[in-house]
């Protein structure tokens, strides 16, 4: 049973990669067998989810804007939930932000007590160019994005790999960087494919 975390700050598409990779993977086991091994778990939906049931949110996007305290009580039973999913999966992904941009700065989206609790076995991290998540999150309407400018992005993007690393040193799992450039979704979800 492995467990991978794919991150990637919004607009990065990495969602998007692990979808595509996922159908890659059918695709070349010419059929759903080998696809059901994985299970895709969203971080973010399982703690918006717990809010919900607490009524202190109404949309996804105003957990990052909870008080730090509740974000991590939040966070803390997301992470138990995953930890029960993990015991009854071959091989599990947890689609997540590697930090959180809030008003109080940069939180990271799996502290020390999740990672001691999740045990990752690798973390994956899928980056673009800064023109390119602004474009993308200019055409998403689905969500609530803040405003962010380039060198907001390239900031978002230092913090992440810094905080990934980290997370490898806590665990002792790699750290993959892929390119997720727009026109190139084909060649991110392959070398995310090849990893698993």
């Amino acid at each position: 049973m492995t467990l991978v975390v794919v991150t990637g700050m919004p607009g990065a598409g990495s969602s998007t990669v692990i979808k595509e990779a996922l159908s890659l993977i059918e695709d070349r086991s010419r059929g759903k067998r080998e696809r059901e091994r994985y299970s895709v778990r969203n971080y973010g939906d399982v703690m918006y989810e717990a809010a919900l049931e607490e009524g202190i949110v109404r949309n996804r996007d105003e957990l990052r804007r909870l008080s730090v305290e509740k974000q991590r009580e939040i966070q803390l039973h997301a992470c138990d939930k995953i930890a029960e999913w993990r015991r009854s999966t071959d091989h599990i992904i947890i689609d997540t932000h590697c930090t959180i941009k809030t008003p109080a700065g940069y939180l990271p989206g799996l502290p020390e007590y999740v990672l001691r609790k999740l045990k990752p076995d690798m973390f994956v991290l899928i980056e673009a160019k800064p023109e390119e998540i602004l474009e993308r999150r200019r055409k998403d309407k689905t969500r609530e994005r803040d405003v962010e400018d380039k060198s907001g992005i390239e900031e978002h993007q230092f913090m992440n790999r810094a905080v990934s690393m980290t997370y490898a040193c806590l665990t002792g799992a790699a750290v993959k960087i892929i390119k997720n450039h727009n026109n190139g979704l084909r060649e991110a979800a392959e070398e995310f494919a090849n990893l698993l």
